[in-house]
C-alpha cells in the first residue's frame, strides 16, 4: 500500500509539472502585463480576501490543480494496466508512468496547438498544420498511434482478469455505449417537438444583436456580401432600414438604449462599465414585457464591458461570469490541458469564466455558445429573448481552424471579414434553433448591430472627404479604428436594423427598404407598438410602425428629426488602432476600479467629468451632421464642423449660425438642447473639479 501511495504521489507530481510548465510559458508570454502590476493592483485593490474575485480565483486555482492531478491519476492507471497487460516487474512502473506521461503530454500539446492556433502555450501552431501523410497532420497520426496503444493495453489487461473479448462482445459493448449517448439526445429533441413553444395569443419578441456589424458587408439581396444567412433573412420578408444609427457606439450604452428607448444622456449610460447604481431608474423593455406575462431571457457571449444582468428586467441571463474574474481568469486559463476541455461539460463546470466566452478568444467556439443556448432556452408561453453575438468585435480571432477563410491573413480588415462570416453562420444556427423550439411560429424578430466598425480605411471610414482635416480643424485627427472613438467616422455610428414578423405580427411579408433616418432608441417603442402593448414610459425614440405602413406624415417627421451620437472613453493609442493589452491597461487603469462588493470593474464616478470633457458629440439629420469636438490644443474651446453625410464636404462653424443657415441652425439648436452645459468650453466645466482637487 505504501508503494502505491508513493506511485500516486509521483504521478501527481507529473501532472503538476505540466501545470507548472504551462503557467511558466504563459507568464513569459504575458510579461508585458506583469510589468504593469502596479496598474493592475490599483484596479483590483490591495486585498482580495473576502471579495467575490478572491473566491473566484481560489476556485480557479483548485480547479486547475484538480484537473492536472486527474491527469496524473490517469497516467498511474495506464501504467498499472500496462503492468497487468505485459506482466513486467513492479519496479518498472515509475518508468512506464513517465512513458505514458510523455505520450499523453505530447498529444495534449499537439492538440492544443492544432485546435487553438492563438494559444500562447504549447507548441507553435504553424509547425502543426503541415500535412505529413496524405491529408493527415501530426495530430491525426499521433491520435491513431495513441489510440492503438490504449486498445492494445486494454485488450491484454482484460485477459489478465480472465475476461475474453470476442468480436461479438466488442460489438455489443460498442453498441451499448453508442445508445447511452444517442438515447438522451433523441429524448431531448423529441421533447422539443412535443408542443413546447406553440403559438400563443401574444407574439414572442426576439432581439438578435451582432456586435460591430457594418451595414456594407450585408448583401441583403442587392450584392453578394459576406452574410448569406442574414441576406436570406432580410430578402425573404424583412423591413430593412438603410439609415440606422446608434446613440453611442459602445455595446453597453447601445444596449441600454435598445432596452429603454432613451439616449445615453437620459439613462446615464455614458460609458461601458458604468455602475448599475449610476444609471437612472427607468423601466426597460424587459420590465414592461414581464409585467405583461412574458418570460424574459438575455444571452450574450462577451460581457467584459457590457454588464447586463437580471436588474435590467430579465428572468434568466445566459452569459459568462460577469466581473473582474472574467478579465483575469479567461486569459489565465490558456493552458494546454484546460483548453482541450474548455468547451465541454467539464469545462463549463470547472471554468465558467471560459466556457462560451468570446472574450477568451483562444478557446471560443461559436457552436459551444449555441449549444449553451439550446440547453438553456425553454420557451413556455410568450417569451422575450435577446441574444447578442460578439465575434466581429476586436480581436477578430477565435479558435477557428486553419482552413477558415482569411485565417492566414493578419490584416485587420480581412480578420474582421472572417469574423463576420462566422457570426453570420452563428445567426443561421440560432434561427434554426428558434425554429426547432417553435419560437418563430408567432414572433417579432429584430436583427440589429449595436454599432459598426472602422477599419482604418480613410476613403470609407472618414466622413470628411471634400476638405482636409488639417484645414478645417487645425490638425484635429479623426480616429479611423474601432467604434465609439469618432463621430466623424460613419462606419462607427452606423447600425444595421431589420425587422421581420412571423405569425400574427402586423408586418408586411415581403421585403421592403426604408431610407427614413432611424435610431436604436426606436426599437423599444416599435416593439411595444407591434406587440400591442402600452406603457407610460417616456421614449426618446418613436415607433417605426407608421413608417412601415407608408404614413407620409410620419415619414416626414422621421426625415426632419434630429438624432444624436457621441463617443465613449478612448485613449490616443486606442484611437490610432493600437489595442496592445499593456498600453490599454496603462492608459485606462486610472479610470476604473473593482467594486469589492460585486467583483465588477466600474468607471470611477469622480472621474466622469474628465471623460465627459473628452467626448465628441454629434447631431444629425438624414443629410447633415454637426459635430462638437474638444480641441486637442486649447481646452478653452470646442470646435464645430458641419458636414454633408453624402458627399463629405464640410465647413467649420466659428459661432452659432443664424436662422438663415437653416441646416446648421437646426442642428446647432438641437445639439445644445440635448447636451446643455456639457457643451460649455471644457476648461469651464472642469474648473469645479480642479478646485476640489486643489
Amino acid at each position: 500500500m505504501r508503494k502505491v501511495f508513493i506511485e500516486l504521489l509521483f504521478a501527481s507530481a507529473l501532472g503538476l509539472l505540466l501545470l507548472a510548465l504551462g503557467a511558466w510559458q504563459q507568464l513569459s508570454a504575458m510579461s508585458n502585463l506583469t510589468a504593469d502590476w502596479g496598474q493592475l493592483r490599483a484596479l483590483l485593490g490591495l486585498n482580495l480576501s473576502g471579495t467575490p474575485l478572491g473566491g473566484e480565483v481560489m476556485k480557479f486555482v483548485v480547479a486547475q490543480v484538480a484537473l492536472h492531478l486527474g491527469l496524473g491519476l490517469v497516467v498511474w492507471l495506464l501504467a498499472w494496466l500496462s503492468g497487468r497487460a505485459f506482466v513486467w516487474p513492479r519496479g518498472r512502473r515509475p518508468a512506464v508512468m513517465c512513458l505514458w506521461f510523455v505520450a499523453i503530454v505530447a498529444w495534449v500539446l499537439v492538440a492544443n496547438g492544432t485546435l487553438f492556433p492563438w494559444s500562447v502555450t504549447g507548441f507553435s501552431s504553424e509547425l502543426l498544420q503541415v500535412h505529413l501523410l496524405g491529408s493527415a497532420r501530426l495530430l491525426e497520426l499521433l491520435s491513431i498511434v495513441l489510440l492503438v496503444a490504449l486498445l492494445v493495453v486494454a485488450v491484454r489487461a482484460t485477459r489478465s482478469f480472465g475476461i475474453r473479448l470476442t468480436t461479438a462482445r466488442v460489438a455489443v459493448y460498442s453498441l451499448a455505449l453508442l445508445l447511452a449517448y444517442l438515447v438522451p439526445v433523441a429524448l431531448r429533441h423529441a421533447h422539443e417537438f412535443d408542443g413546447e413553444g406553440a403559438p400563443t395569443d401574444k407574439p414572442n419578441l426576439v432581439l438578435i444583436g451582432i456586435d460591430s456589424l457594418r451595414s456594407d458587408v450585408v448583401g441583403a439581396g442587392r450584392s453578394p456580401g459576406l452574410t448569406p444567412h442574414i441576406d436570406a433573412f432580410v430578402r425573404d420578408g424583412s423591413q430593412l432600414f438603410n439609415d440606422a444609427t446608434t446613440p453611442l457606439a459602445r455595446t453597453f450604452p447601445a444596449w441600454t438604449s435598445i432596452l429603454t428607448g432613451l439616449n445615453p444622456r437620459s439613462t446615464g449610460a455614458r460609458e461601458d462599465l458604468m455602475a448599475r447604481s449610476a444609471l437612472q431608474p427607468v423601466q426597460t423593455l424587459a420590465d414592461t414585457l414581464r409585467t405583461n406575462g412574458y418570460r424574459t431571457i438575455f444571452a450574450m457571449d462577451d460581457v467584459r464591458f457590457a454588464n447586463i444582468d437580471q436588474s435590467f428586467g430579465f428572468d434568466q441571463v445566459i452569459t459568462p461570469t460577469i466581473g473582474a474574474a472574467d478579465f483575469l481568469l479567461g486569459k489565465a486559463n490558456d493552458l494546454p490541458l484546460t483548453n482541450l476541455i474548455a468547451n465541454t461539460w467539464l469545462g463549463k463546470w470547472l471554468f465558467p469564466a471560459t466556457y462560451g466566452n468570446r472574450a477568451a478568444n483562444v478557446t471560443y467556439r461559436p457552436d459551444t455558445f449555441l449549444s449553451w443556448l439550446d440547453s438553456e432556452i425553454e420557451p413556455r408561453g410568450p417569451t422575450m429573448l435577446a441574444v447578442h453575438f460578439t465575434l466581429p468585435h476586436h480581436p477578430y480571432t477565435w479558435s477557428a481552424p486553419a482552413e477558415e477563410v482569411f485565417s492566414r491573413v493578419t490584416d485587420k480588415a480581412y480578420l474582421y471579414s472572417n469574423a463576420v462570416i462566422a457570426a453570420d453562420r452563428q445567426f443561421g444556427m440560432l434561427m434554426e434553433l428558434l425554429e426547432r423550439k417553435g419560437m418563430l411560429r408567432n414572433s417579432l424578430v429584430v436583427l440589429l448591430s449595436d454599432h459598426g466598425e472602422a477599419l482604418g480605411l480613410p476613403q470609407t471610414d472618414a466622413l470628411i472627404r471634400g476638405n482636409t482635416v488639417r484645414e478645417i480643424l487645425d490638425g484635429y485627427r479623426i480616429s479611423l479604428w474601432g467604434h465609439g472613438s469618432s463621430v466623424l467616422s460613419p462606419h462607427q455610428f452606423a447600425a444595421f436594423l431589420a425587422l421581420r414578423g412571423y405569425g400574427s405580427v402586423d408586418l408586411p411579408h415581403a421585403f421592403h427598404e426604408y431610407d427614413a433616418p432611424v435610431s436604436l432608441v426606436d426599437i423599444a417603442p416599435t416593439a411595444l407598438d407591434l406587440l400591442g402593448l402600452r406603457t407610460s414610459q417616456r421614449f426618446d425614440g418613436a415607433s417605426l410602425r407608421p413608417v412601415i405602413a407608408g404614413d407620409n406624415q410620419a415619414i416626414a417627421r422621421f426625415t426632419a428629426r434630429v438624432r444624436f451620437t457621441e463617443t465613449g472613453f478612448r485613449t490616443p493609442r486606442i484611437a490610432d488602432g493600437d489595442f496592445n493589452e499593456r498600453s490599454v491597461l496603462g492608459d485606462t487603469a486610472a479610470f476604473f476600479r473593482m467594486n469589492p462588493a460585486t467583483g465588477r470593474f466600474e468607471v470611477r464616478q469622480e472621474l466622469m467629468p474628465v471623460l465627459l470633457a473628452d467626448k465628441e458629440r454629434a447631431a444629425m439629420t438624414g443629410d447633415w451632421l454637426l459635430a462638437a469636438l474638444p480641441s486637442r490644443s486649447d481646452s478653452k474651446v470646442l470646435q464645430y464642423v458641419l458636414t454633408n453625410r453624402h458627399d463629405g464636404t464640410a465647413r467649420r462653424l466659428e459661432s452659432a449660425p443664424g436662422a438663415d443657415d437653416k441646416d446648421a441652425f437646426v442642428l446647432w439648436q438641437a445639439l445644445h438642447q440635448e447636451y446643455g452645459d456639457e457643451l460649455l468650453p471644457p476648461a469651464k466645466r472642469l474648473a469645479p473639479l480642479v478646485a476640489t482637487d486643489n
